[in-house]
């Protein structure tokens, strides 16, 4: 079967309307999702949650330089721990910043925690709210 004509015998025509990158290849508005202090599942074992742990950590780092960066980071559940300063991703957070990358925290979290993030940039929201950024993205991303 001929590419461009997979399910009618026409030639498939591209809507650019629907297109998730712009004219030079980029991504439109992509969302990063943060829901835990470790990337993957933790299996129950401490080698693996030191293993997410370490993860996180290099992740949110590579942001500082990264040639491709998300438009907005949101943290919910146990990935508003990472924006406090008992994290060891704390310091990540002022080169997420300074690179202008909005990051929002869940409202309900942070009451629930009893915290407030101390730099004033993060943007804290309510789920309700953060899911309506995450259904309006372009592109979302779970990390």
């Amino acid at each position: 079967m001929e590419m461009g004509k997979l399910f009618t015998g026409d030639t498939t025509k591209v809507v650019p309307q629907i297109a998730l990158t712009d004219k030079e290849g980029s991504p439109k508005r992509v969302v990063l999702v943060i829901e835990g202090e470790i990337v993957g599942d933790n299996k129950g074992d401490e080698i693996s949650k030191e293993h997410g742990k370490d993860l996180m950590l290099h992740s949110l780092k590579s942001l500082k330089t990264a040639k491709t960066v998300p438009d907005e980071i949101i943290l919910i559940h146990d990935g508003v721990k990472l924006i406090l300063p008992e994290s060891e991703c704390f310091q990540c957070w002022k080169d997420i910043l300074d690179r202008e990358i909005v990051v929002k925290a869940c409202n309900e979290t942070l009451f629930y925690l009893g915290k407030i993030p101390e730099d004033p940039r993060i943007i804290c929201e309510d789920m309700a709210d953060l899911l309506q950024s995450m259904l309006t993205a372009d592109r979302v991303i779970r990390l």
